[in-house]
């Protein structure tokens, strides 16, 4: 992959960030056209750096996946637990969200498990998905690549594996039908499981797929008009209906597709870059990073402070203050890991002079 289509793709998850960072801060309009798309376009996206190696190598896979979801994950979820009370205590949080010392213990299992319940962390149940889905579809290759050798037949394989993540498409879709919630998120996981596959897909034949300026505007108007029908809630397992999610999620990733593409065409611009290639610290921050606002909001407005406490923003704002929630949901994260960074640096030129 060259620097270019690199680029490319931090520009896919730039735009994919934002889109959270909007949902969450509810903005109007805009809030409810980005919810039809953004969840998957990032399974997607993740889904584009499957390589068929991996499904040879399935332990190194493991081990990359748990360095790069399964440790990130457990390690923000663990220290907002251990800043839970605090956060109680300063009005982050409303006293009902307490947590007895006593059982710590059990939350932190129930981290482990995948199960977060720490709302600062809410968004991190993402990042619990993407490491199962990202298992699911290794083990699903694994069996596809058997099942084609047993066959002598190299074309059984793909249909083998679309046979498979479909199955469990329409399995996770019951799930949410018969109101049955697996644990670790499994239902949602085997919904979103076909826009990792969809990724994989395309990162294969992406010389073979066209990217136009009617495709993007047919997609564009096409969820324009889906928006028409609701919504998908995905964490609250509501898809609208089976086609529904699928027809959304592909559409607005073909949009962000083509323009991404146009952007790194124009210009590389390194905060793009940067904040593409640091998603998972604004995942995992936005929601604290949405309180100063919160604060400066009280403060100048005279409100109470029990107000700072209302998550994930303070319900009264005005759409100006929604975007510097955005603002501030993104910069402060990258500032936090920048300065981690630079830290961790000099730290690390220190012990090697």
């Amino acid at each position: 992959m060259n620097k270019k289509e690199i680029f490319y793709i931090n520009y896919l998850k730039f735009f994919g960030i934002i889109y959270l960072l909007i949902w969450h801060t509810g903005i109007r309009k805009i809030n409810v056209f980005v919810i039809l798309f953004f969840i998957q376009m990032f399974i997607f996206i993740s889904g584009y750096f499957y390589k068929d190696k991996y499904s040879n190598a399935p332990v190194s896979f493991i081990k990359k996946r748990i360095k790069s979801l399964y440790i990130p994950y457990i390690f923000y979820c663990s220290l907002f637990l251990a800043l839970n009370n605090i956060f109680v205590k300063i009005n982050f949080y409303s006293n009902n969200l307490y947590i007895d010392p006593i059982k710590y213990g059990h939350h932190f299992l129930q981290i482990l498990l995948l199960n977060n319940s720490q709302q600062m962390a809410g968004a991190m149940w993402f990042v619990a998905s993407l490491f199962s889905i990202s298992i699911l579809f290794l083990l699903i290759s694994k069996i596809s690549i058997s099942l084609s050798l047993t066959v002598r037949n190299i074309n059984i394989r793909e249909y083998v594996r679309f046979f498979i993540v479909l199955s469990l498409y329409i399995t996770g879709y019951y799930f949410s039908y018969i109101k049955c919630k697996l644990p670790a998120l499994l239902d949602v996981s085997f919904v979103l499981l076909i826009f990792y596959y969809c990724g994989y897909l395309y990162r294969k034949y992406e010389h073979k797929i066209p990217l136009n300026l009617f495709l993007a505007i047919t997609s564009f108007f096409a969820l324009l008009f889906c928006m028409k029908f609701g919504f998908p809630l995905i964490i609250q397992r509501k898809y609208i209906n089976l086609l529904f999610l699928i027809f959304c999620g592909l559409a607005g990733t073909y949009l962000n597709i083509y323009l991404a593409n146009k952007c790194a065409s124009i210009k590389m611009v390194k905060f793009v870059n940067y904040a593409g290639k640091n998603t998972m610290a604004i995942l995992a921050l936005h929601f604290l990073a949405f309180k100063p606002v919160s604060i400066f909001i009280i403060y100048t407005h005279n409100i109470p402070i029990n107000l700072l406490s209302s998550f994930p923003i303070i319900r009264e704002s005005s759409q100006f203050y929604r975007w510097v929630y955005v603002s501030s949901g993104l910069i402060l994260p990258l500032l936090a890991i920048y300065i981690f960074d630079t830290i961790i640096l000099k730290f690390k030129s220190l012990m090697d002079s």
